[in-house]
């Protein structure tokens, strides 16, 4: 068996910048990478992480002395795939946010009144899918053909089909980090794209969900696209495994042409980083003045500034809780930490100012009510999860949701958690939240934080235990070696009672 392991994401875990002897290499900021990092270093495999990057610097540090040394610093070899600007733009916003992003979170409605004109289809396969095969053609060409890889998110998801078609028997898996849609709201996406993307993600062995309901929803796309799918499995992950479309011949039906296995790997919030992260002085510091009026009950949110995260109904929600609770007024401030996000795109930049508008009326209307903070701070961003008295997470879907597992780590006032159900961490979390079954409805909303607020100190203290007994102790590199070991088992041995492909 090889002890290799070759990983596929849309950001690796360093950004180059400089030029020949001061070249450097600065990390990035980012949960999907820091998870990827701390399992790419904990694994005890020769690893390989290839992404794709249109920056300057990335390109000219392939092959300079700066990326040699970079290896013994990360403790694995990391390769940036150049792409042009222009292409890496369609690639990510056009494709990967516009279309999919949007599809796999349920966002059409969201985003229907921004006025914004529609990407072009031919941007699917002029860059997104030209992104793909050369990440792919990395891949291949880096690594031996019995090298397992994992493919990270949707902006890759049809790598798998370029490396399957290059490499017929090379072990494959995709992992998606988001949520999957329904048979319905993928019907949105274009047809040739819709198709190519589930082909694209069925040429993976494995594949990987957050939940099982990103898991039944993506089962029930691949029926509606004539696939053939086998729900259960005898493996604790397993949630059912899908065939590829039965080619025919004169009438008679051959065998299936491959077959992918679905299965559950929750991802979760690294403890060991988060604590470290925890004890510096910075967050020290904004702990203090935080502190400063402890007669203050403090609702958090953590959040990018996301159609997805649902940011605007959260401040819609606390104007509603103050305008029907006039007891509250003065005594209850709601902190934001919001990280902008995505602001080329049309659809993200007309959300950011409704939410900036809603902001600068809620602080006319009740002086004082807010404190919002829009940037890249993370030391804010801990100091406020450890002094919430309730945290609100309320995203209109989320694949997982890590700023509800690394709150109630953090947390010093035995804070409640206000819970979208349509966040996939729900499943670990949500009988110890109050949960909220409709996160786009904001008189709900409203009455959660309210009731939240009015938890006895009893029930706030069992309901902030249970919260955290759930979440700590989270470990990137066992969450994707559960991902290894299932993939070597599936690649070695078929599913039950499916003929294999090999």
């Amino acid at each position: 068996m090889t002890r290799a392991l070759a990983i596929a994401s849309d950001r690796g875990p360093v950004a180059f910048s400089g030029a020949g002897p001061r070249l450097r290499a600065e990390r990035r900021i980012g949960s999907v990478t820091a998870i990827l990092d701390a399992a790419a270093r904990g694994l005890p495999r020769s690893t390989l992480w290839v992404a794709p990057s249109d920056a300057e610097g990335d390109r000219r540090a392939v092959g300079s002395a700066e990326h040699a040394q970079l290896a013994r610093r990360l403790g694995y070899t990391y390769t940036p795939h150049p792409v042009d600007e222009r292409r890496y733009r369609e690639y990510y916003d056009d494709v990967g946010v516009r279309m999919l992003w949007l599809a796999l979170h349920g966002l059409w409605p969201d985003v229907a009144g921004t006025a914004a004109r529609p990407p072009q289809t031919q941007a699917f396969t002029r860059s997104y899918q030209q992104v793909n095969r050369g990440v792919a053609e990395q891949i291949v060409r880096d690594t031996r053909p019995d090298t397992p890889v994992l493919v990270q998110d949707y902006q890759l998801a049809t790598t798998p089909g370029f490396i399957r078609a290059l490499r017929p028997r090379q072990p494959v898996g995709l992992f998606l980090h988001t949520p999957f849609c329904t048979p319905d709201e993928l019907a949105r996406l274009p047809d040739s794209v819709a198709g190519a993307v589930l082909d694209g993600m069925l040429a993976a062995d494995l594949l990987g969900f957050q939940s099982p309901r990103w898991a039944a929803n993506f089962l029930a796309c691949c029926e509606a696209w004539d696939r053939r799918v086998q729900r259960g499995g005898t493996a604790p992950d397993t949630v059912g495994v899908v065939t590829g479309p039965r080619p025919t011949r004169d009438g008679e039906v051959a065998a299936p042409v491959r077959t992918s296995t679905v299965g559950c790997y929750p991802v979760p919030a690294d403890s060991a980083l988060l604590a470290a992260n925890a004890r510096s002085a910075q967050v020290a510091s904004w702990q203090s003045e935080l502190a400063q009026d402890p007669a203050i009950r403090r609702i958090v949110k953590v959040d990018r500034i996301d159609p997805a995260k649902n940011v605007l109904r959260g401040l819609e929600a606390f104007q509603d809780l103050l305008e029907h609770t006039p007891a509250l007024r003065g005594r209850v401030v709601m902190t934001c930490c919001l990280t902008p996000s995505r602001e080329r795109i049309p659809e993200y930049r007309v959300h950011a100012d409704r939410v900036r508008h809603l902001v600068e009326r809620l602080n006319h209307r009740f002086p004082g009510c807010l404190d919002v903070h829009v940037g890249h701070d993370l030391a804010r961003c801990l100091a406020a999860l450890t002094s919430y008295d309730v945290l609100l997470v309320n995203p209109v879907r989320d694949g997982m949701n890590l700023v509800s597992q690394e709150g109630p780590q953090l947390n010093t006032r035995h804070g409640a958690l206000v819970l979208s159900r349509s966040a996939g961490s729900s499943d670990l979390l949500g009988r110890h939240a109050l949960l909220l079954e409709d996160p786009r409805d904001v008189d709900a909303t409203a009455r959660a934080l309210r009731d939240a607020l009015a938890l006895s100190p009893d029930e706030r203290r069992r309901r902030a235990a249970g919260l955290r007994d759930a979440v700590t102790g989270g470990d990137p590199v066992r969450w994707l070696a559960r991902q290894v070991q299932e993939l070597e088992r599936v690649t070695a041995t078929p599913p039950a009672g499916v003929p294999s492909p090999r």
